[in-house]
């Protein structure tokens, strides 16, 4: 019941986005011939005819049309920007098969810009709504969970999300090691027979959290879920290590399981570099008065030069010279040593909150990140990406233990997933480390895309050290 509700609110709003096309289509043509064009003569109705198939489509195939309950935004705003893109090229093909290139390219490029805002505005409108409701206890799901002690974080987000619409109906494991969320939720013991449960409750998802997975036991609840038109999920450590890493490969004719510490998509790698220059070269070149601005800033206010160059690990212990504009005094490294005493991270990384080696201008320069504007040109010569592990000084990396070697593997980056946490100042270095492997472990265009938003808005911010 639940999949035929989902498939009759996922084609209404495909069929939403058709028809917020077509009125952007209209809208576009507006501005640009100055009248509007709705049906009043047969090339309007092909464009329109075409604008809505397309739409219809892309929106399916994108999933912007589908409620994510637990995604952010960003998702979908990908989303529908993926869907206006080609949205906008087919489009394009069409005007040039049925020869109606007297429209020309504007209109159309006018209709990619203004189909994205529309269809991303209504969407969030609607996507608010349904979050409210389910705040407030509608359009909620019953989900019943078998887990150890390992999924108590994934719960407790569960818990803090309320806008997600789970309910939690039941929690299958040791009451006694799951602290204080047994004061919180129903447990049921580890023997429950499963069956009776899924039979005797009303149950839409069941959750299967185990740190060490028990195939026996999955298969069993696989074939209970099915009978009953119960949803099943999983969550597993081990699929950490599938993700974007995984192929088959063939030894003659064995298949074999092949899993890499590091992303393995090459055409997608190569596209993250032609990013990485476009957009380096692209800042760069805007922001060229800024570079001056802040350049002459640091030259007025302090002695010594304007950018600070310091040698810098890279991609599987490469060494290069990581740039940065001045934001200390110029004999700062000469002072770490009577300073080291106070310093407030723990491992090999040095900082603290009210350094005195920081200059009046240093002080506004880092806490907008504005001191890192020259590793664009790092990213130029290839040193470096947008998006990646921060590149570490020698001498940290020889205190790391082995395991936190490994984020090394992939090109250091001038923005990362430390960067943009909410509480960047006050993690730990083990926690550190462990967002630079999970962004290993996860990467994709998609991933680089919401971190390069979430960046910006940390800078806008103005609150880092």
């Amino acid at each position: 019941m639940l999949k035929e509700k989902e498939r009759v609110v996922y084609n209404f709003l495909a069929v939403l986005d058709a028809i917020l096309a077509w009125i952007s289509l209209d809208l576009a043509l507006y501005i640009y011939f100055g009248h509007y064009t709705f049906l009043n003569n047969k090339d309007s109705i092909i464009l329109h005819l075409v604008v809505l198939v397309i739409w219809f489509l892309l929106s399916k195939i994108f999933r912007a049309n589908e409620i994510y309950r637990s995604r952010p935004l960003s998702i979908l705003l990908i989303n529908v920007l993926g869907a206006s893109i080609v949205g906008s090229g087919l489009l394009a093909l069409s005007v040039f098969i049925f020869n109606l290139h007297y429209i020309g390219i504007t209109p159309i490029a006018y209709f990619g810009g203004i189909s994205a805002l529309i269809i991303f505005q209504v969407k969030v409108l609607f996507f608010s709504y349904v979050k409210r409701a389910r705040r407030k206890g509608f359009n909620y799901r019953n989900l019943l969970i078998i887990a150890d002690e390992s999924a108590m974080g994934f719960i407790n987000r569960i818990i803090d999300k309320p806008e997600w619409g789970y309910r939690i109906v039941g929690i299958v494991g040791d009451e006694k090691k799951f602290g204080s969320l047994s004061k919180k939720l129903t447990f049921l013991p580890e023997g429950t027979d499963i069956d009776r449960v899924l039979e005797g409750k009303t149950i839409d998802e069941l959750i299967y959290c185990k740190e060490k997975a028990r195939m026996e036991d999955i298969f069993g609840l696989l074939t209970s879920c099915n009978e009953l038109g119960v949803i099943f999920r999983m969550s597993t450590p081990f699929f950490n290590m599938l993700s974007n890493k995984t192929h088959l490969h063939y030894f003659d004719t064995t298949p074999v399981l092949t899993i890499s510490n590091t992303p393995m998509d090459y055409l997608m790698l190569k596209f993250k570099s032609v990013f990485d220059f476009l957009l380096s070269f692209s800042i760069i070149t805007i922001f060229s008065p800024l570079y001056v601005g802040i350049a002459l800033g640091i030259k007025l206010t302090s002695k010594g030069p304007v950018f600070f160059k310091q040698k810098r690990v890279g991609m599987r212990g490469r060494k290069f010279w990581v740039y940065k504009f001045r934001t200390m005094v110029t004999n700062a490294e000469d002072l770490k040593a009577s300073l080291m005493a106070q310093n407030e991270m723990d491992g090999p990384v040095f900082k603290i909150a009210r350094d005195p080696r920081i200059t009046g201008i240093g002080n506004f320069l880092r806490k907008t990140s504005l001191d890192e504007l020259p590793q664009f040109f790092n990213v130029l010569l290839g040193d470096m990406s947008i998006v990646g592990p921060r590149p570490p000084v020698p001498a940290e990396v020889r205190e790391y233990q082995r395991w936190q070697l490994r984020r090394l593997s992939m090109k250091p980056g001038i923005t990362c997933i430390w960067q943009i946490s909410p509480n960047r100042n006050d993690v730990s270095f083990e926690d550190w480390m462990k967002m630079d492997l999970e962004y290993i472990d996860n990467w994709s265009l998609r991933l680089d895309f919401v971190v390069i938003l979430k960046t910006i808005r940390t800078m806008l911010r103005a609150d880092g050290k």
